[in-house]
């Protein structure tokens, strides 16, 4: 039954990404961030999206005649469909103002075909009955964590806002009057007056040979920040909760 289902798709959408790209090439800022040639279901739209992506990464305008004649160079504007499939795709969308609503379909729906793909792939390792069964979870879990991270979203941010955060996180550890913005003491003086107080943004790694103390010092950091106002929450794959 499941067999005869089609994976999520949405051609009117993608159709409509590239035809907005196609009216208006500047559009391409919007959506590049988040999608990904592979979220195209039909192969000539995915084919239209890279070169739209080439055409950009290169710094040349992005039209209807530029991403023919760049699909000619590469031998695929034939199976496209040529240039009459371009004039289809720009008669059919009246302009570009909604091409991240279009993009934003096309991602969850590629999203929804991994999600399909992995579901295989995590039934193939139950039936591999593998006897660790810590180590069948972990790769189940990663599975999952691929796609969920799959997609990173990376856009333009403002200078301004960089910097004001990065003005405040490295203030003196005195001059701040917000107790949650503040940097956390350790309770050692001389590491406090070393690194102002461990960031808020920053993770802190403690390395040293074996029996050299490193859990005690953390312990210790732990109980002075602790006693200092903030929450502290301990996870230790070495020791007991009784330790």
């Amino acid at each position: 039954m499941l067999a005869d289902r089609l994976p999520p798709h949405d051609i009117s959408a993608e159709e409509s990404v590239i035809g907005s790209l196609l009216i208006d090439g500047e559009a391409i800022t919007q959506v590049s961030p988040f999608l990904d040639p592979d979220d195209f279901y039909r192969e000539r739209n995915r084919w239209c999206f890279e070169t739209c992506l080439d055409l950009f990464e290169r710094g040349e305008a992005i039209n209807q005649i530029t991403v023919a004649h760049d699909l000619e160079r590469q031998e695929r504007l034939s199976e496209v469909g040529g240039t009459a499939y371009l004039s289809q795709l720009v008669s059919a969308v009246p302009t570009s103002l909604h091409i991240e609503y279009y993009a934003r379909i096309v991602q969850r729906t590629a999203t929804m075909r991994r999600l399909i793909s992995v579901a295989g792939d995590i039934a193939s390792i139950g039936y591999h009955d593998d006897p660790d069964v810590d180590n069948a979870l972990t790769q189940a879990e990663e599975l999952l964590f691929h796609i969920r991270t799959g997609h990173s979203t990376r856009d333009f941010t403002l200078l301004r806002e960089v910097l004001d955060t990065y003005l405040e996180d490295t203030t003196p550890l005195g001059e701040l009057g917000d107790p949650s913005r503040q940097p956390v003491r350790t309770g050692f003086r001389d590491l406090d007056t070393l690194l102002g107080g461990f960031q808020r943004s920053d993770m802190i790694v403690l390395a040293a040979r074996p029996s050299i103390g490193k859990s005690t010092i953390a312990l210790n950091v732990a109980r002075n920040a602790a006693a200092d106002g903030m929450n502290v929450g301990i996870f230790s794959l070495e020791m007991g909760r009784e330790q």
